[in-house]
């Protein structure tokens, strides 16, 4: 698992060449939820003072407060600058952000004969729900109904799983 990196650190580096999907079984997925949950908090933060940001430079564009908008603007540059890096972190786990807000996540996992999504939102424990790739992520199935595959069947498929 990817060791987390100061974020100045981050934006001088290259993104990783693109690699085959990374697969996770449940508890390798609960497993990178420590790293996960440090990332998906910044996410959270971030995007609400973004959102912020947002309203306060157009009060301060429509305020002809100029100084105020190159402040708010300041800032904005700054939140997006965090919010990219907590992505391409994520990216490095191998699993997806479906809801900046709300800090949603999905892990690719390979059930039975199909890939899914394990699904974790920012705040809980664990991973509690799946959906399939398909579907609405917000159409979450209980975790205990997942149909799962062990890595050596995985293997016949040539899936990766970690």
């Amino acid at each position: 698992m990817p060791q987390r990196t100061h974020h100045s650190d981050r934006s001088r580096q290259e993104p990783p060449p693109t690699t085959r999907r990374r697969y996770f079984t449940l508890a390798r997925a609960n497993l990178a939820l420590v790293l996960v949950k440090r990332i998906i908090a910044d996410v959270v933060t971030e995007y609400k003072q973004m959102l912020e940001l947002q309203e306060s430079l157009e009060a301060a564009r429509n305020g002809q407060a100029q100084e105020q908008a190159a402040a708010a603007r300041g800032e904005l540059v700054r939140a997006a600058g965090k919010l990219r890096d907590c992505l391409h972190e994520l990216e490095e786990v191998g699993v997806e952000l479906k809801d900046w807000s709300l800090g949603v996540v999905d892990f690719p996992c390979i059930a039975g004969p199909r890939e899914v999504y394990l699904c974790w939102q920012f705040g809980h424990e664990r991973i509690e729900s799946w959906h399939e790739i398909d579907e609405d992520p917000a159409v979450r199935r209980p975790i205990e109904e997942l149909p799962l595959m062990d890595e050596s069947t995985a293997e016949l498929f040539g899936w990766r799983t970690s």
